[in-house]
């Protein structure tokens, strides 16, 4: 067998030594959790917190808790609560999140800084691998335990930074898990992305090309009702400092005050190169072009069910968004846990499970490349998984309705 062969069909990665492998690096992950949170505090003594990108939003939740919320905005205020909290000068965290984010964390600042971790974390972590296996049980009935899940590296990476990757993925596997049964309860669940709106972009088209109307104006309702009562909690004031402090937030992106190597977009890599804003610009708009249109092609041709729209949803949103982070990578669990399900069911097909294996470790390798070789592979691997969903996708068989309007009358959502 050809080393080609052998990477084109993977047949030596079998269910056994995915098993085993998960295993490992779950207790490595674990191990490494524990060595880093001991030498921090009894051998190096840095008061630097495991999960510090939480200080950010715990920052912000004891400003809004004090009734000064629009401080949250104001970097000067909003960092010298960060440095009281820990003493000493540790950078600043931004909080670029809109309003209606406050009203997610900011009851945590009732809690001691390590308990409001551990519960932010806890809570967003369990709701996010709790909604994936729900998500991927709809896909395929197949047995499938929770150490696959828990073992991805993103979920590790996630709570090591104290992110909000685990809730966005609770978010999205919910509503399209929900979509094609509650449709008017899947658009409300989804209208929460509300809270970082970068990664809901490619809802609105995929929900208009396949006439899923009630989730398109129920996701519409609840973005919009987070706001009102974002504006009732914090007032004018807040969504004035958000707006003012929205210049600062581009030029984090367009003047690489965010290293341009720790994203994961396409103009993200071109930046990182050299290129020109306009040049990166353009680049990232006709590939993300492609990608929808590709998406609204598949959409109306094929016409997949929920669990499917999802995978390709998801997919597409980490190409088309320009910001992200490798944190954001844990949402790309959907169309791998959609690829990898669909491959045990029906069988996989050639480059899956190289690519599968490759974007499991890519958010332990993005860094590495990008940072230490000036490799940025990451719009590589997940043009890889966009790419293999659509294969699959492009070889249902072309439809004239979708699953749901199939439905007997009666039985219709």
């Amino acid at each position: 067998m050809s080393l080609l062969t052998a990477v084109r069909e993977a047949n030596w990665l079998n269910p056994e030594r995915a098993r085993v492998y998960g295993w490992m690096i779950l207790i490595a992950f674990l191990a490494s959790a524990i060595w880093i949170s001991v030498a921090n505090t009894l051998i190096f003594h840095t008061p630097d917190p495991l999960g510090g990108d939480f200080l950010s939003f715990y920052a912000a939740s004891k400003l809004a808790l004090a009734g000064h919320a629009a401080d949250a905005w104001r970097p000067e205020i909003h960092g010298a609560v960060e440095n009281s909290l820990f003493g000493g000068d540790h950078g600043y965290l931004a909080f670029f999140y809109p309003p209606p984010y406050l009203l997610a964390c900011f009851p945590l600042a009732l809690l001691p800084f390590g308990v409001a971790l551990c519960v932010w974390l806890g809570v967003t972590t369990a709701a996010g691998v709790a909604a994936l296996r729900a998500y991927l049980k709809g896909v395929a009935d197949i047995p499938l335990g929770w150490m696959p899940l828990i073992a991805f590296p993103a979920v590790w990476i996630n709570m090591s930074t104290g992110q909000n990757g685990a809730l966005t993925l609770a978010i999205l596997a919910t509503g399209f898990w929900l979509a094609d049964r509650r449709p008017i309860l899947a658009g409300l669940v989804l209208g929460l992305l509300v809270v970082k709106p970068q990664l809901a972009i490619v809802l609105p088209l995929a929900f208009a090309v396949t006439g899923r109307w009630k989730t398109f104006l129920a996701t519409g309702l609840s973005a919009a009702a987070l706001c009102v009562i974002a504006y009732l909690a914090f007032g004018t004031d807040a969504y004035a400092a958000f707006w003012a402090n929205s210049q600062y937030a581009s030029q984090t992106l367009n003047n690489g005050l965010v290293d341009p190597a720790l994203m994961q977009s396409l103009f993200a890599a071109l930046r990182q190169y050299g290129a020109p804003l306009p040049v990166a610009y353009g680049a990232h708009a006709l590939l993300a072009t492609g990608i929808l249109g590709a998406l609204t092609y598949l959409a109306l041709t094929r016409k997949p069910d929920a669990y499917t729209l999802g995978a390709l949803c998801v997919a597409a949103t980490l190409l088309v968004t320009p910001f992200s982070l490798k944190y954001d990578l844990l949402i790309s669990a959907v169309p791998l846990g959609w690829l990898a399900v669909t491959g045990m069911t029906t069988g996989f097909r050639p480059w899956e499970k190289s690519v599968l294996l490759l974007a499991f470790f890519l958010p332990l390798l993005t860094r590495t490349f990008s940072v230490g070789l000036h490799l940025p592979i990451a719009p590589l691997v997940l043009l890889a998984i966009f790419v293999l969903v659509c294969r699959r996708v492009a070889a249902l068989p072309v439809r004239s309705a979708y699953p749901w309007q199939r439905l007997p009358a009666a039985a219709r959502p």
